[in-house]
């Protein structure tokens, strides 16, 4: 598992800190609402919509924690998006 986080300045790194640049990708990106125990829905509308379009998801899913229990009082205010990397089949 990797965790990444966006930040401002690039920092030296060191006790597991990696810093790197992504390159840019395009993306099917679906956002979720709601808590984590029914993302696998979000998951399923992603990839029909992926299948039904002519792509194909040419590297690791990501999920990006935008609101969730450190800021929000209920889950269903919790928001995720998901980020599949694809490519015109």
């Amino acid at each position: 598992m990797e965790i990444c986080k966006t930040v401002t300045t690039r920092g030296k790194g060191g006790d597991g800190v990696v810093f790197r640049d992504f390159p840019a990708v395009t993306v099917v990106s679906v956002l979720h609402r709601g808590s984590y125990d029914s993302l696998g829905k979000a998951y399923a509308y992603a990839m029909q919509w992926v299948e039904q379009n002519g792509y194909r998801i040419v590297d690791n899913v990501r999920e990006s924690y935008i609101d969730g229990i450190w800021n929000k009082d209920s889950a269903e205010d919790w928001l995720t998006e998901i980020q599949a990397p694809v490519e015109k089949k």
